[in-house]
């Protein structure tokens, strides 16, 4: 987010109302369905619930070992992805200080957390870092679900004998099918099975980076930003200023899995 503060804006009377702060960055905020309150997590080490229609709108506050670099829900689960690779699970209805996260996890992955997105099914979720590689992790802790767990490469290329690695920079399940989409700093989407283990579509390079993509509700719609991320320089930079926009792409069976659970 880029600041510290913490605001609500009402439509009706296009009024904005100062709810709170943190002492550094906010880094995320997400909506969590489950209690109908906004969950954000900042680099001053802490996550705090809000609730913008109570006279005191922050509910909840929990101080982490790191900074928060995501944050992702599904039911009343919650995921933290911080700086060092560590990872905490919290149940959405018991965030404050005292009560401790359902389990803490080091990311399979060897690299910074770049993105996280959880199962539309509520099982798992998947994280991705800045070395090309996507992890799927499950929430059940038995040594049987964790079995299934795995992490596998992706946004790479081999370009005149040279491998080329890019950042996954975001992740999106599908509402419906429970496939997921990937985007990298290559200008690439990928659509990918988790459960057969297997990529269903690759979508056409865009000419810049995807920062970001997110689908609707119902999942007929995929939107793509798309913009310079730095990958190449500052050289680049100059060059790109002006070119970033967002598609929207129709999302159709070709999303659906291929196998079912």
């Amino acid at each position: 987010m880029g600041n510290q503060s913490w605001f609500r804006f009402d439509l009706e009377t296009q009024s904005t109302n100062h709810l709170g702060q943190h002492d550094e960055s906010i880094s995320k905020v997400v909506y969590s369905r489950a209690t109908n309150n906004l969950i954000t997590g900042s680099f001053d080490r802490t996550i705090r619930t809000w609730d913008p229609r109570s006279p005191t709108p922050c509910i909840g506050k929990y101080t982490l070992p790191e900074r928060v670099y995501q944050m992702a829900t599904t039911g009343t689960n919650l995921v933290v992805g911080m700086a060092g690779r560590q990872f905490y699970i919290f149940d959405v209805r018991k965030i404050r200080e005292g009560e401790e996260p359902m389990q803490k996890r080091e990311s399979s992955l060897k690299y910074m957390t770049r993105a996280l997105a959880c199962m539309s099914d509520g099982q798992g979720y998947a994280t991705a870092s800045v070395e090309g590689r996507i992890a799927v992790e499950y929430f059940d802790p038995s040594p049987e679900a964790q079995e299934q767990k795995y992490a596998f490469k992706c946004h790479r290329q081999t370009i005149n004998g040279e491998d080329h690695v890019w950042p996954v920079n975001a992740l999106a399940f599908h509402p419906v099918y429970n496939t997921f989409a990937s985007a990298g700093g290559d200008g690439v989407v990928s659509i990918w099975d988790h459960t057969a283990k297997k990529r269903l579509r690759q979508y056409p390079k865009y000419a810049s980076g995807v920062q970001d993509i997110a689908f609707n509700n119902d999942g007929s719609r995929l939107a793509i930003g798309v913009s310079y991320g730095w990958e190449n320089g500052p050289e680049q930079a100059a060059k790109s200023v002006g070119t970033a926009r967002v598609i929207v792409r129709t999302a159709g069976d070709e999303l659906k899995q291929k196998s079912k659970p």
